[in-house]
């Protein structure tokens, strides 16, 4: 029988995770749940604030406790968010074949996933949904924020700020050109296999399959993406008489640590809907991850070329631990 324990409200969200067994202690935080660690704290104090003003009723506020420890569990403890093989030794340095793999490879879901989201947009189920949604997809394309990572577009197109023609640019820098990337043609079974989930979960017409996925993808990537690749093309540029572009890299590693933040806000803004399915959206988390992003790190590790024996086996670990067995709260 799974131990059922209760907290107030009041509790910290890194006492949550320690005491239903997800971190050894309170100090000792592993690096892919550092930033989702003090992020729940922050819309944790957002139900409070929520419980306190009458506009959330207190065991509501319990629930999400409940969910966010259901999250933390399944998708940020996922294998491939919490031990990325292939990343850490990418990121102890690659050679120019290896990394240009990698940005060929990447290249077909990076320009794929602006299909996924024209899906979004055109099935937003509210205008704020849509005009969000479509605010995000003009980003990729040209249109730079006025502030950051959100609010109001300038309104100002250039090809100069397009996402897809910084990854030209770093591509190019490793011998490949227009031809030689973005198109599903060029993607390996894995590659699809990562878009083909982007369009059917990430895209989805049902509300929390989308959200889940989208919870996915963006804390995978704010989380164990960005750092380590950015980590082996600069030890790479060290080696190369002309550095290859990373401003690609550098610019998604903060725009998703900002935007993983906003999924923990969005999320308590989807939890108090209706129609909102727990469950359902766990499972479009889990899908995202598995079908998607780890099949895509297992095919980039069978097919890495000049791969030797410092490289490893597998592209994650097991799991450590069953999310179902852990501690409920009730």
């Amino acid at each position: 029988m799974t131990e059922t324990i209760t907290f107030p409200l009041e509790t910290p969200a890194v006492t949550l995770y320690s005491s239903v067994g997800l971190l050894a202690n309170e100090t000792e935080i592993p690096a892919h749940l550092e930033l989702f660690v003090k992020q729940s704290e922050d819309v944790l104090q957002k139900v409070r604030d929520m419980i306190a003003a009458g506009e959330l009723p207190a065991e509501r506020g319990t629930e999400f406790q409940q969910l966010l420890i259901d999250i933390c569990a399944h998708v940020m403890c996922h294998p491939i968010v919490a031990s990325n093989n292939y990343l850490d030794r990418f990121a102890e340095g690659v050679t120019n074949a290896q990394a240009r793999h990698e940005c060929q490879q990447f290249s077909v879901f990076a320009l794929q996933f602006d299909v996924a989201q024209a899906k979004l947009v055109a099935n937003a189920p509210t205008e704020e949904a849509y005009t969000e949604r479509l605010q995000v997809l003009l980003n990729e394309k040209g249109i730079p924020f006025q502030d950051g990572f959100e609010g109001e577009l300038t309104g100002k197109w250039n090809n100069g700020t397009v996402h897809f023609t910084w990854m030209l640019n770093m591509a190019q820098g490793l011998e490949l050109e227009f031809e030689d990337i973005g198109k599903i043609w060029i993607g390996l079974d894995g590659t699809k296999s990562f878009v083909e989930a982007t369009f059917d979960l990430y895209g989805s017409i049902d509300q929390n399959i989308a959200s889940g996925a989208a919870f996915a993808i963006e804390n995978w990537a704010a989380n164990n993406l960005w750092k380590p690749w950015i980590a082996g093309m600069e030890k790479l540029n060290a080696t190369r008489e002309k550095s290859v572009h990373l401003g690609y890299l550098k610019y998604h590693e903060l725009e998703e640590i900002h935007h993983s933040q906003a999924t923990l806000d969005e999320l308590l803004e989807n939890f108090v809907e209706p129609w909102f399915d727990r469950d359902v959206f766990l499972n479009g988390a889990k899908q995202m991850l598995t079908e998607g992003v780890e099949a895509y790190y297992i095919s980039q590790l069978e097919t890495l070329p000049e791969k030797d024996g410092s490289w490893p086996e597998n592209a994650t670990e097991s799991r450590s631990f069953d999310p179902e067995t852990l501690p409920r709260i009730g």
